[in-house]
């Protein structure tokens, strides 16, 4: 993604021609933050289907307040259905990483909202329920709030200067991740599913942060070298921690309310990371700061009205609609 000495991430690219090669590396990532937006919500679809059923069924059961998903983790790993989830997240997996190495972080993280839009024809296909007119509306919200997040901060050269600061991102995001699970702990598991999702949004944000990272050290020193930099080791502890936290809110709760929390945090969180870490200007002028508001707010609002329908689709309709995400 990114070339030594260069101070944004297609700086070759635009060494070598005014426009043409960082307009078609642009386009590339968004095609492939798409594709794995629908990969990751099939998988979530599967994923919440098992994961919610054992946890129903009390197979075993489990006394952890913290993650009691753990409490099914075996019967999961041989559900034939959970699997199938699971090979569809390594696909998305990637493409989300060979999105992220071409693009910005706040372009893909933000797309990958797009997750929720796939359950409307994946919606209908299962309950043979054309979707309503809430369910567009609250789909122009969250593409438009995707629109304002590329109009705003797409052009944005990244760098990698400020990598001093990772270490300081990935403790608050700890923190973060620390605090939700301890209001989570003693709440019935309705209540406790947003914030566990909220927490694995964040979770995947910090992954996808090191994904840059990584993908940018690749470029640099090679595999061989990947393993004298400490990211590397991170990244499959960061992957796991979150897809945990992933399960246990699949398995406490409805998907809407799931995946609802997931969706909003991780793009926001990755909006956070990314301006830190590396956006070559950081969005401090009253234009940029004031279209990421509005995107947040339209993405925001998007997210919880079509998931406010799913919930009552849910509930009159005795289905649950195959949605999901990462």
């Amino acid at each position: 993604m990114l070339c030594a000495g260069s101070p944004s991430v297609n700086g070759l690219a635009q060494r070598r021609s005014p426009g043409g090669p960082m307009l078609l590396t642009m386009v590339a990532s968004i095609c492939l933050a798409l594709l794995a937006a629908f990969s990751f919500a099939a998988a979530g679809a599967a994923q919440h289907r098992a994961s919610h059923a054992l946890a129903a069924a009390g197979q075993p059961a489990t006394t952890s307040s913290w993650l009691p998903v753990l409490g099914v983790l075996i019967p999961l790993l041989r559900h034939p259905i959970w699997l199938l989830g699971l090979l569809l997240n390594v696909v998305g997996f990637v493409l989300h990483s060979t999105a992220l190495h071409l693009g910005s972080i706040t372009i893909v993280q933000a797309l990958l909202c797009a997750q929720l839009l796939f359950t409307l024809p994946l919606a209908a296909a299962q309950t043979r329920v054309m979707p309503t007119a809430r369910d567009w509306l609250a789909a122009a919200a969250v593409g438009t709030g995707v629109v304002a997040i590329i109009s705003t901060r797409g052009q944005t050269p990244q760098t990698m200067h400020r990598l001093g600061l990772l270490p300081a991102v990935l403790l608050i995001g700890v923190s973060l991740l620390v605090l939700l699970l301890l209001a989570a702990r003693n709440l019935a598991a309705p209540a406790r599913t947003p914030l566990i999702g909220t927490a694995a949004g964040i979770g995947f944000s910090l992954t996808a942060v090191l994904i840059v990272v990584i993908t940018h050290q690749l470029a640099q020193v090679g595999v061989l070298g990947l393993f004298s930099h400490w990211p590397i080791y991170l990244l499959p502890v960061s992957g796991l921690v979150a897809a945990i936290l992933a399960q246990d809110a699949f398995a406490s709760g409805s998907l809407p309310a799931a995946v609802t929390a997931m969706t909003i945090a991780d793009p926001m969180a990755s909006w956070l990371w990314g301006a830190v870490l590396f956006d070559q200007t950081p969005p401090l002028t009253p234009a940029a700061l004031g279209g990421m508001t509005a995107a947040a707010i339209l993405i925001s609002a998007g997210i919880a009205l079509h998931a406010a329908t799913m919930a009552r689709a849910k509930a009159t309709r005795g289905q649950i609609a195959p949605e999901g995400g990462l």
